[in-house]
C-alpha cells in the first residue's frame, strides 16, 4: 500500500485541492527552454494553451528580466490558444551554456490550465514538445536520465536547463560525464535568484557517455529541463529534437507503463535509480539490478510494457515516427493521474492518444463536446501487471482540427494520457499531460486559537476518498472537513488526517493546533455611577480594557463618554491575542446633594446651581425655580442648568430665596423639592 506522509506546525496556505483530481494542470507554471540547433530548425517557438471549465486570464513573464514586459491575454471555457514566442527566441533559449542567465519564464493564471511549449521549425523538421508541469515540476532534488540508443548532431548534446523560483537559490551539481566548463564527479555549486536561469551541456555526442545520473540538489525550488538535439542513429538517417521538463525525486514511482509508437524498430524504455540494489521488473519478470544514478535500458517491441522497480525511479520513453524520435518522462502509475485530461493538437500530421488507466475503467470515458466515444473495446490489458492495467492507443487524427483542444474525462477512475504526433518524414511531439502528483492530504486550519473558540478543518475534495480524522480529547470524524465548537485546552494537540483511496492509496498529514487560555473574568462586575463620571475614569482604574455599549459594537467608547444607568461590556486582551467579554451593571448608589446656595457672578466659583450626582447620572431629569411668590422662573434640564437668568431671557433675578422642584423621571419616580439663596 503507498503511503505518504506529510508534517505541517504551521498554517498551511490554502489552494485548490480540486487540482488533485485533474490533469496536470495549474495556475502557475516555470520553465526554461533548451537551445535548440538553428541550422536544423529550431524557429517557431510557441507555448500552447488549453483551458478547462473556467475563463482565465493568463499573464508571462520573466522575473529576472526587467526589460521584457509580460504578456497579458485572456480565455475563455475549454478554449485553445497559440502564443507565437519566435520574435524572443534569443532571450528564450537558455544560451550560452555555463552562464548566468535572466531568461526563466513564469506564468500565471486565473484557473486551472495545461500548458505546452513547443519547437516546430518551418522546415517540418526537428520538432518536440516539453509539457509543463506546475507544481509537479517544482522540487529541490533531481537527476538527469537520458538515452544511450541514438548519437546528438554535433555542438548540439546532450545538457539540461535549470531555472530558479527564488532569490538566492543555491544548486549543487554533480555531472556523470564532463561537460563544458566543468569534471565529471566534482560537486560545483551556483546561486541563482528568481528567474535566473543556467545551462549545462555534455562535450561530446556519444550514446553511452551522456549526462544520464547527474545529480541537481538545491535549498529552494528549481525546474529542470532535458534536452538532446538532432538525435540520429539505428532507426535510419533523421535527427530530432528530444526533451522534457523534469519531475523531482519526491514524485518518482515504482510502476510504469510505456505504450510504443511507430518508429521503424523498438522504442527504448531507460530506467535511472535513485537507491542502490533497485530491481526493475519488465511485464513481471525480473530484468535487471541497478544501483544508484545507474540507468538501464529496455527495448519495447511489444505493444506496450509494464515496469516495476523495487524503489522509486525515472523511467525515460524514446518513441516516435520512422526515424524521427520523440521523448517524454513517463508518469508514475502509483496513486497519481487525473480525471480529467486536455491537451493541444499541434498540426495536420497524425495524432493520437495514449491512455493508462486501471482495469475496470473502461466504461466511463467520455470525450467532452464531442460525438465520438472511447469504448471498452478501444482497450486492451497490460502484460505482466496481473490485468491490474489497460492501456489504448487512440488515432484521433480525424477528430479534431490544428490548435484545437481535446478534453477527456473519466468519471470514476484516475488516469494518465499523453499524446504522440507528427510523421515519419516529419518529426515527433510526444509528452503525459495528466498528474504526475500523488494526491494530497494536506488540510487547513487556524493553528494557533483561543477557548472558546472553533477549529474549522478544511480538508481536501477527493472524489470516491475515505476520511479518516483524529486527535486530542477523542476527537475523531470521518467527514470531509469537521468543526470542533467552544475548544478548551484538552483540545490542544495534533491533528492528523488520512485519505484512503481505492482502497489501495494512503495519504497522511497532520498539523499542530495550538490553544491558549483567555484573560480571567473582570474583576468586578458592577459599579455605581457615583463612583465614575465617564469611560475613561473607570479606565484609569482598570487600564488595558476596552469599554463597549453592546456586544455587537465594533469601537469602543471614548475616554470622555460619559457613564450612565445601564450595562456595558468590558474586553479584555492578554498577550496570547485572545479576548474575554464580561458584562457589567452601572447602577445608582446615590442621590443628588443639592447645595443651599450659590452666587452666579463669573467669578469662576459657584457661578450656576451645581446639583452634584444629578447631570448626565440622572440624565432624563426636569429642574423648576420658583420664587417667592409661586411663579416659574426659569425650567432646566441634563443640558440646561440654571445660572441666575430668567427662563427665555438673559436677565438675572434678584438676591433672594428661591424654591425648586426636582423630578429625577427615574424608576422610582422621585421629586425633591426645597429652597436655594441666590446671591452675587
Amino acid at each position: 500500500m503507498k503511503k505518504i506522509f506529510l508534517i505541517s506546525f504551521f498554517v498551511l496556505v490554502y489552494f485548490s485541492f480540486l487540482n488533485n483530481c485533474y490533469a496536470q494542470i495549474d495556475t502557475e507554471f516555470w520553465f526554461i527552454a533548451p537551445e535548440v540547433n538553428q541550422n536544423h530548425g529550431d524557429r517557431p517557438i510557441y507555448l500552447k494553451f488549453a483551458t478547462y471549465s473556467n475563463p482565465s486570464t493568463i499573464i508571462l513573464s520573466q522575473p529576472a528580466n526587467p526589460a521584457f514586459e509580460p504578456i497579458q491575454f485572456q480565455m475563455l471555457p475549454n478554449d485553445s490558444y497559440e502564443l507565437d514566442l519566435t520574435s524572443f527566441i534569443d532571450i528564450i533559449e537558455n544560451k550560452p551554456s555555463n552562464t548566468v542567465l535572466d531568461y526563466g519564464i513564469k506564468i500565471v493564471s486565473t484557473s486551472e490550465i495545461m500548458v505546452y511549449y513547443e519547437v516546430s521549425p518551418g522546415c517540418n523538421c526537428n520538432p518536440d514538445i516539453f509539457s509543463l508541469k506546475g507544481k509537479n515540476a517544482l522540487g529541490t532534488s533531481f537527476i538527469t536520465p537520458y538515452q544511450s540508443f541514438n548519437n546528438s548532431g554535433a555542438g548540439y548534446y546532450a545538457g539540461f536547463n535549470i531555472v530558479a523560483t527564488e532569490d538566492a537559490t543555491t544548486i549543487d551539481i554533480v555531472l556523470t560525464q564532463d561537460s563544458e566548463g566543468f569534471l565529471a564527479n566534482e560537486e560545483f555549486s551556483i546561486i541563482l535568484d528568481k528567474g535566473e536561469s543556467y545551462g549545462i551541456k555534455a562535450v561530446n555526442s556519444i550514446l553511452n557517455e551522456s549526462l544520464s545520473g547527474t545529480t541537481i540538489n538545491s535549498n529552494k525550488n528549481i525546474s529542470v529541463t532535458i534536452h538532446e538535439d538532432s538525435l540520429s542513429g539505428p532507426y535510419g538517417g533523421c535527427a530530432d529534437l528530444v526533451g522534457d521538463q523534469l519531475i523531482p525525486t519526491e514524485l518518482l514511482g515504482q510502476e510504469y507503463i510505456a505504450v510504443r509508437g511507430y518508429l521503424y524498430g523498438p522504442d527504448k524504455v531507460y530506467v535511472t535509480a535513485q537507491e542502490n540494489n533497485t530491481t526493475v521488473m519488465v511485464d513481471g519478470v525480473q530484468f535487471a539490478s541497478i544501483d544508484a544514478l545507474e540507468t538501464t535500458e529496455i527495448t519495447l517491441s511489444n505493444e506496450s510494457v509494464y515496469i516495476f522497480t523495487s524503489e522509486p525511479t525515472y523511467v525515460l520513453h524514446m518513441s516516435g515516427f520512422g526515424c524521427e524520435v520523440g521523448q517524454a518522462i513517463l508518469p508514475p502509475l502509483d496513486c497519481t493521474g487525473s480525471f480529467d485530461v486536455s491537451v493541444v493538437r499541434s498540426t495536420s500530421e497524425f495524432f493520437a492518444l495514449n491512455i493508462l488507466a486501471p482495469a475496470g475503467s473502461e466504461n466511463d470515458f467520455y470525450i467532452e463536446g464531442s460525438s465520438s466515444t472511447i469504448s471498452a473495446n478501444d482497450f486492451s490489458y497490460v502484460p505482466g501487471s496481473n490485468q491490474n492495467w489497460i492501456y489504448a492507443q487512440l488515432d484521433f487524427t480525424s477528430l479534431i482540427s490544428p490548435n484545437a483542444a481535446i478534453r477527456v474525462f473519466n468519471s470514476n477512475y484516475r488516469f494518465h494520457m499523453g499524446l504522440i504526433h507528427g510523421g515519419a518524414t516529419s518529426g515527433c511531439r510526444y509528452g503525459y499531460f495528466s498528474d504526475f502528483g500523488e494526491f494530497d492530504s494536506s488540510f487547513t486550519a487556524e493553528n494557533i486559537l483561543c477557548e472558546g473558540d472553533s477549529i474549522e478543518f478544511q480538508g481536501p475534495f477527493i472524489d470516491g476518498a475515505i476520511y479518516s480524522w483524529s486527535g486530542p480529547a477523542g476527537f475523531t470524524s470521518d467527514i470531509q472537513s469537521p468543526v470542533i465548537e467552544n475548544i478548551g485546552i484538552s483540545n490542544q494537540g495534533e491533528y492528523s488526517l488520512e485519505i484512503t483511496l481505492n482502497e489501495e492509496c494512503n495519504s497522511s498529514s497532520s498539523m499542530i493546533i495550538e490553544i491558549n487560555p483567555r484573560p480571567s473574568n473582570f474583576e468586578i462586575s458592577e459599579i455605581s455611577i457615583c463612583d465614575y463620571f465617564n469611560i475613561g475614569d473607570i479606565i484609569l482604574d482598570y487600564p488595558n480594557i476596552n469599554i463597549y455599549h453592546s456586544l455587537d459594537s465594533s469601537q469602543p467608547l471614548t475616554p470622555n463618554t460619559p457613564l450612565s444607568v445601564g450595562s456595558y461590556y468590558v474586553s479584555q486582551l492578554n498577550l496570547n491575542g485572545c479576548e474575554s467579554i464580561d458584562a457589567i451593571d452601572v447602577y445608582m448608589s446615590c442621590f443628588p446633594n443639592i447645595p443651599d446656595g450659590f452666587s452666579p457672578n463669573n467669578d469662576g466659583f459657584n457661578d450656576y446651581f451645581n446639583i452634584k450626582n444629578l447631570y448626565d447620572i440622572f440624565i432624563d431629569h426636569e429642574l423648576k425655580i420658583f420664587n417667592r411668590y409661586g411663579a416659574l422662573v426659569f425650567e432646566g434640564d441634563n443640558s440646561n442648568r440654571w445660572y441666575g437668568n430668567i427662563k427665555n431671557s438673559n436677565k438675572r433675578v434678584p438676591v433672594g430665596t428661591y424654591f425648586y422642584r426636582l423630578d429625577l423621571n427615574n424608576s422610582d419616580k422621585d421629586v425633591i423639592t426645597g429652597w436655594v439663596y441666590l446671591n452675587y
